[in-house]
């Protein structure tokens, strides 16, 4: 956005109330609202009006002084994330893939740092916390993170990068950039990315890019595992073929919605 319309237009309530519902939706449990101004670098002051605003409008629930997001919070992505999106009609490339390699499957988005999934067969648990539509994890331990961020141009890899501290989160997590750019390139040059015990001990995952038809990497479609079922020889040799099959389905149905004027990837 231009700087000076930015300075001009931009809403700071509307940006403090958002926030306001990331900070809740991050935290393991419902926060005070000493915890919401500390999180948000705000006053208590300004804090408690924010959540006295939000729980006015129902997204935001109050019991002995903690406070915690409601469902209602699902209604503002359900209308990206639903309905005749280009991801619901996926929904069932998904199901179909996880059905034949008997793994869960998931489409992810780039969200800063984080992916976010937005498509995903939710009958099959690999993570300690069962994962669904909406749902995130951090993108430079994951496959379908690495796979997005080695499709960024350059430039814009370094920016989101720029003065970033990467927590290990799996006894292989990369916390080191210049490590993790060097993985991107080798991921780049492959054309697809695998993850292997960086999320949790014993995970192993693998990812390919999701191109529109003007060949830009809009998602990743990725399946993942645990050793104890599979290694990941096994998903490179037997799982990846099947994995870029059903990604050439999923373009399929971009170019679709595209052509039909349905959808901006």
């Amino acid at each position: 956005m231009d700087a000076e319309i930015q300075k001009r237009d931009f809403a700071q309530t509307l940006a403090r109330g958002l926030a306001c519902l990331e900070r809740l939706a991050e935290a393991d449990t419902p926060l005070t609202c000493t915890q919401v101004a500390h999180a948000m670098d705000v006053s208590r002051a300004a804090a408690r009006r924010i959540l006295l605003t939000l729980e006015s409008l129902g997204y935001v629930r109050e019991e002995r002084g903690v406070y915690g997001g409601t469902p209602k919070v699902l209604s503002l992505g359900r209308g990206v994330l639903g309905r005749t999106s280009v991801w619901n009609a996926a929904a069932s490339i998904v199901v179909t893939l996880a059905d034949q390699v008997n793994e869960p499957c998931s489409i992810s988005v780039l969200e800063g740092l984080d992916i976010m999934f937005v498509s995903r067969d939710s009958t099959r648990r690999i993570y300690t916390s069962r994962l669904g539509v909406g749902d995130r994890l951090p993108a430079y331990c994951s496959a379908s993170g690495k796979m997005l961020l080695a499709s960024l141009p350059v430039a814009e890899l370094d920016r989101r990068l720029d003065g970033i501290v990467l927590a290990k989160q799996g006894p292989a997590s990369v916390t080191d950039i210049g490590d993790l750019k060097t993985r991107l390139d080798e991921t780049r040059q492959a054309d697809f990315a695998r993850a292997i015990d960086e999320m949790e001990n014993g995970t192993i995952s693998i990812a390919v890019p999701l191109r529109e038809r003007s060949g830009r990497v809009v998602a990743a479609m990725s399946v993942a595992s645990h050793r104890d079922r599979q290694s990941p020889e096994d998903l490179t040799n037997n799982v990846l073929p099947r994995l870029r099959e059903a990604a050439r389905d999923v373009e399929g149905i971009f170019r679709d919605f595209q052509e039909r004027g349905w959808a901006t990837l």
